[in-house]
């Protein structure tokens, strides 16, 4: 199948291309194409009678291609032609002009990679998987099932044979997960070591989480809130009132280390606790899940940090893995033997003075809960900014300014949207269909795509509770207030943290802005010119009215508010679509606890052990279909690829005033990942969440 799909790329030139297109892979950007020369950029209002009516010929049919669908994914707007030419053509890396062009005229920085060469493409995700055969063949062979194993992965592939049989070439379908092989393959057992729970190849395209040698290390927990692993993590505040749902008490806070002459009230009126509390997503958590064997759980956890007196780092206090606090251990076995409410179970709250191996699973418990925030604040983001492009591709022209500004930032984003949610990777059809047939019928059920039908086999959610997470995200989102970093010389709450590199690394959006000030300065002159620019007014009209991107402005009276916006926009697609690689760590990333029974603070007489740990791990086929599948979201294959900062080669070559401005904006975003890297060699560990060279340029993964 895969030499089928090669085969397609190579004969459409890299273009994805209408109702021929097989989907093996998710987009992600995976190929590279040519265009021609953008025309001169210029303004409706100043262009000639002659230019006038070729753009706005161009935009009539757009507004036919493009609509806004808010049928087929109920509470969103998506876009609802997948074969629009404007989705197509914006799917891959685009490169403008010829070879020969490029090289007379084109000033762009690659930053020592060429985005458009195959070598330097997705991370290849046969990779893992036949490491971890390699390393580990001997146990994967020894282990029970294997035959049975094997039977499961022929059933596979004999289904799609039979369900093909007998129909003509424009019929054929098939029916492939990228997970399936593994799942069926790789035994479904407990870890029985560390090393075992261990996915990442072993060369520097995988680099391990820096924390990955101290994992059990308490203070990553604390890390982990002040360098979170999602741009949009807003679960993390300061505690300043005690909650009847998670009685924390001064004793508690006193007997762990460091806070032995401490009081919890006296530290919550100073500003040292802290709370991260995901109470968002308890009726996600408390649903009824489809257990498919595999006994994945997500529990809704809540867990308190403080800062110690005359210190600066933050350390956790304790941890109650859901939102009904349990009044005592009678209660927890009660329910551990089925006599305790099962659909919203009760759990204390445990510390790190507890038995070690209960607080480790506790540990668990919440950063697993961690991972799938971050997840459902990646996807949701992609639900929320899916509008954008569909007013970009309806109202704005090839001749408008924004065309070469904005396009290359709204990459992939509707093809990826419609994957990740509609299309199941490994679903498609071969030859050409009847013209129309696949108008308004090509979306599939929205709890079966790439990631929301692999979900529910690879975490503790459904499918349909993780899809109703995602649109929750989705709709909580503001534009403006979401994508304003926060001055922490304001923000006092904060000043007992120390190094907080969530915020502190956050410097990028002045350096957007300065260079949309700069190239929007070509093309504007005054406030007259925005108001009278009908394409941008029509543009922002539509986000706003038609595909309700909550918060987004309708108009622009001033060139400053219309830098403010773009900026914005570019600052959503870049900064604010980051993901760090937290969900392919199995040690704490995992999307599922597996343990059947919540962890509590118990005796020595009946204390958990290693194996309890290793038992609520994911077993390791699902470990290993998790890590694979994670990296489609999560991986760059290598620093500066299709980075913040860079446009394919070509892009601005029609108007050669704006390299001295692309110029002083690829120096200053390089200086700044170069600021955060020496920042990172004095850390315990780095953070690389707002490194330019690790942001992609578009939502293409």
């Amino acid at each position: 199948m895969s030499e089928t799909f090669e085969e397609l790329a190579e004969a459409n030139d890299g273009q994805s291309t209408g109702p021929e297109r097989v989907i093996l892979v998710p987009s992600v950007g995976s190929f590279s194409g040519e265009k021609p020369m953008l025309p001169v950029a210029s303004l409706p209002q100043n262009c000639s009678a002659e230019v006038l009516a070729e753009r706005n010929s161009e935009l009539a049919q757009a507004q036919i291609d493009n609509y806004y669908d808010d049928t087929v994914l109920p509470g969103a707007i998506v876009h609802g032609n997948m074969y629009s030419e404007d989705v197509i053509g914006n799917v891959n890396w685009n490169l403008r002009g010829t070879e020969e062009e490029r090289a007379a005229m084109a000033q762009e920085d690659d930053f020592g990679v060429d985005d458009a060469d195959p070598g330097e493409d997705a991370i290849d995700l046969a990779e893992p998987v036949v490491s971890y055969v390699q390393k580990h063949w001997a146990s994967l062979l020894l282990s029970g099932g294997f035959f049975n194993a094997a039977a499961q992965l022929f059933k596979i592939i004999y289904t799609n044979v039979a369900d093909n049989l007998g129909k003509p070439l424009n019929e054929l379908s098939f029916k492939l997960e990228i997970i399936d092989p593994i799942l069926a393959f790789i035994p479904p057992r407990s870890a029985r070591n560390l090393e075992e729970l261990n996915f990442f190849p072993d060369n520097d395209r995988f680099p391990h989480p820096a924390y990955d040698q101290e994992f059990r290390d308490d203070d990553v927990m604390g890390w982990l809130q002040v360098a979170p692993v999602s741009p949009d993590f807003d679960q993390f505040s300061p505690y300043t009132e005690h909650l009847d749902k998670f009685p924390v008490t001064n004793a508690m806070f006193r007997k762990q280390d460091g806070f032995g002459d401490d009081d919890l009230d006296q530290a919550m009126s100073e500003g040292r606790v802290f709370i991260t509390d995901y109470a968002e997503y308890n009726e996600e958590c408390t649903a009824p899940s489809t257990d498919d064997g595999y006994g994945a759980k997500l529990h809704a956890a809540m867990a308190l940090f403080a800062v110690p007196k005359g210190g600066d780092t933050l350390k956790i206090i304790a941890i109650q893995p859901t939102q009904n606090p349990a009044a005592n251990s009678l209660q927890m076995i009660f329910q551990e033997i089925g006599l305790g409410d099962k659909s919203n179970p009760a759990s204390q709250i445990l510390t790190p003075k507890d038995d070690y191996w209960s607080w480790q699973m506790a540990k668990n418990t919440f950063s697993s809960m961690t991972s799938m925030s971050a997840v459902l604040d990646h996807l949701g983001g992609h639900v929320y900014l899916g509008p954008i492009p569909v007013a970009f591709y309806r109202t704005i022209s090839d001749h408008h300014p924004l065309t070469a500004l904005l396009e290359t930032h709204f990459m992939s984003l509707i093809d990826n949207n419609f994957i990740g949610i509609f299309t199941e990777v490994g679903t498609g059809t071969f030859g050409t269909p009847t013209a129309g047939e696949f108008h308004g019928k090509e979306f599939g059920d929205p709890t079966n795509g790439l990631l929301t039908g692999a979900i529910e086999r690879l975490s503790g959610f459904s499918s349909e509770s993780f899809l109703a997470g995602t649109l929750k995200r989705a709709n909580r989102f503001h534009f403006v207030r979401d994508s304003t970093p926060v001055d922490r010389s304001s923000h006092p709450e904060f000043d007992a943290l120390g190094d907080y590199p969530f915020h502190d690394d956050n410097r990028s959006f002045a350096v957007i802005k300065e260079w949309v000030s700069n190239y929007l300065s070509l093309y504007y002159s005054s406030d007259t010119d925005v108001i009278e620019d009908s394409e941008l007014q029509n543009f922002l009209w539509e986000v706003a009215n038609e595909g309700k991107v909550n918060g987004f402005p309708e108009t622009a009276y001033t060139i400053e508010e219309m830098v403010d916006t773009v900026t914005r926009i570019i600052y959503w697609m870049s900064v604010n679509h980051a993901l760090d690689r937290f969900p392919s760590f199995m040690k704490l990333g995992a999307l599922g606890y597996y343990d059947k029974n919540l962890p509590r603070p118990r005796g020595w007489l009946d204390g958990r052990s290693e194996k309890d740990w290793f038992n609520a791990m994911p077993p390791i086929n699902v470990g290993l279909g998790l890590f694979v599948f994670s990296r489609i979201f999560v991986d760059l294959p290598r620093d500066w690829h299709r980075s913040l900062g860079k446009y394919p080669q070509g892009q601005f070559m029609h108007d050669q005033r704006i390299y001295q401005h692309l110029s002083k904006f690829q120096s200053d975003m390089k200086a700044l990942d170069d600021d955060i890297r020496q920042t990172n060699e004095s850390r315990r560990w780095s953070c690389e969440i707002r490194m330019p060279s690790t942001l992609t340029v578009s939502p293409w993964n």
